[in-house]
């Protein structure tokens, strides 16, 4: 949100880019930032009685001005300082990053991109509610209670879980005087809004199967009726992809009623091309959690009513920033799905990815099979560090838990990953490796590689007698890269100096030119390996979610 010297308040929005693309024909999804301008709408915030500016938190609080940012300066109603205001407002880096969020809807035929679930998050438990479980007490005033999470702190418990366990606001609304028992203080606790989810996205449809494309309108009262989806008048379906082909839809039950039971968009339903609804075999219901359980129905209906194939592939959009070698390349989505706040980060197409990592399988100079972590980001908490975090509206750069412990949690959930997949373990390259790759100091970056990951797991292994260990990997001298361009494809060194003029059309062709320009080496990494002990305890009771101590006693 901006507050113009005018009085005018405005804001931006990319939820008119594929309506705005089409109209110019254009541009295409890996367009530059700056063509994406005219996709990017100029919206006022609406102001409540009192004059202030309303939340922002629904399409009812805005109206769209009729510019973008590619034509504002041809508007009558502006004057040039508010112009110029706006533009330096807008090549802000916030700013940048919802901007970047218009190519998810620019052109039909973007081929549609879902997730496959992985139940390594589901392996995560929460220390707090362990440490309470086997204590001694009781029943205790809240302000006892109150103590003994401060104490609990001082005895390895993060401060950060107690935060987000919803434990001391709880405990903040009784009278210190109030007795509570161990069963109140254990039902207080509720880790739903950072409910992790860790997920690979698929591109559907290739192999035949449906083809949805991604779409945002209401469904009129009639459908809704011959859908027989019973709802009260406070609700709205909205149709969010669409088979043209064969007439399959999903949609997702709407609310404005914050308090409302589908208010947190986990209501989805599957329409076959009658427009009845497709039942959800798991619980003989109407709806599913989410859009993916959805299109996996009408794909199973598709199926088996016209004898429609289904298939997908694993989506490879960053296999071109890897070491040479390796098999099985996976991009890995940590996110958030229930947190009520939105974040878009620049990388992936889901909305509140907390982490992102890209693993190959490999083996080490022993044979060992490990699972090889490329690299691990986070959008989110790298540009909140940067830039701060701010909630007072959409669109800014939400709080979120796990700011210092990503690349922990990052790394955890891939060591589960190795455990429940028959891995010896995982392994990393050093921070410098990302320098190389990336042509620029990362001093914060190294960190991560070279100093955060190998301390959490050193403290992780210690019960278990495991340590971070180096060993080595068969690759190639990493001083070339490969760069990939509207799916063309280069070697490049990133200083000017080795760069090849021809734009392969396939990987491969690229990945034989830096065959010939990078001798074979062993490169040393960071290893951790899972030995009969650790993946006992994986196996059993799983990992902690903050932290890395396994167990605290009594």
């Amino acid at each position: 949100m901006l507050l113009l010297a005018s009085g005018r308040v405005v804001d931006i929005s990319t939820a008119r880019s594929k309506y705005h693309a089409l109209k110019q024909h254009g541009p295409a999804a890996n367009a530059g930032h700056r063509a994406l301008y005219g996709l990017v709408d100029i919206i006022y915030r609406l102001r409540d009685d009192d004059g202030e500016p309303r939340r922002g938190w629904t399409e009812y609080d805005y109206i769209f001005s009729g510019h973008t940012l590619a034509d504002i300066h041809q508007a009558d109603d502006w004057n040039d300082d508010d112009i110029a205001e706006l533009q330096r407002w807008a090549a802000q880096d916030t700013q940048r990053i919802r901007i970047e969020t218009a190519r998810r809807r620019l052109i039909d035929s973007q081929q549609q991109l879902s997730v496959k679930h992985n139940l390594s998050a589901q392996s995560l438990y929460s220390l707090l509610r362990q440490r309470i479980e086997v204590m001694a007490l009781s029943r205790a005033s809240a302000g006892q209670w109150q103590a003994t999470l401060h104490n609990m702190q001082q005895a390895g418990i993060r401060q950060e879980e107690i935060s987000w366990s919803g434990l001391p606001r709880f405990l903040s609304r009784q009278d210190a005087g109030t007795m509570l028992t161990k069963q109140h203080i254990l039902d207080a606790i509720n880790f739903d809004n950072i409910r992790l989810e860790l997920s690979t996205e698929q591109i559907w449809g290739t192999n035949g199967g449906l083809n949805f494309k991604e779409v945002a309108q209401r469904m009129p009262h009639q459908v809704v009726y011959r859908a027989a989806l019973k709802l009260d008048a406070s609700c709205h379906c909205i149709l969010r992809y669409v088979d043209n082909t064969f007439n399959y839809r999903v949609g997702v039950i709407k609310t404005l009623d914050h308090e409302h039971q589908m208010a947190m968009n986990r209501f989805w339903f599957a329409l076959d091309p009658y427009g009845r609804a497709i039942s959800n075999d798991s619980n003989r219901g109407l709806y599913f959690d989410n859009s993916d359980a959805a299109k996996n129905a009408a794909n199973n209906h598709a199926r088996h009513t016209i004898g429609l194939r289904s298939g997908s592939k694993f989506h490879t959009r960053f296999d071109h920033l890897t070491l040479y070698g390796g098999d099985n390349y996976r991009e890995w989505i940590v996110s958030l799905p229930d947190y009520p706040r939105i974040f878009y980060g620049a990388h992936y197409m889901d909305h509140n990815v907390l982490a992102h990592i890209r693993t190959t399988t490999r083996h080490d100079s022993q044979g060992r099979k490990l699972l090889f972590i490329e690299e691990v980001q986070s959008d989110w908490h790298q540009h909140g560090h940067l830039h701060g975090y701010d909630n007072s509206c959409w669109g800014k750069i939400a709080n979120a838990p796990f700011k210092k412990e990503w690349p922990a949690l990052a790394t955890k959930l891939m060591l589960i990953r190795a455990s429940q997949n028959g891995y010896d373990g995982i392994a990393w390259p050093d921070g410098d490796i990302q320098e190389t790759r990336y042509s620029q100091d990362l001093n914060a970056i190294k960190r991560h590689y070279d100093d955060e990951i190998p301390r959490a797991l050193n403290r992780l292994g210690k019960a278990f007698d495991c340590r971070v260990e180096r060993t080595g990997i068969e690759t190639r001298d990493p001083w070339l890269n490969l760069v990939k361009t509207k799916n063309k494809w280069r070697v490049s060194d990133g200083q000017g100096k080795f760069e090849t003029r021809n734009k392969y059309d396939s990987r491969e062709e690229a990945m034989a030119v830096l065959h010939r320009h990078c001798k074979s080496i062993q490169l040393s990494v960071s290893a951790f390996f899972i030995n009969d002990s650790l993946r006992r305890q994986i196996a059993e009771q799983g990992l902690p979610l903050f932290g890395e101590t396994s167990f605290i006693k009594d």
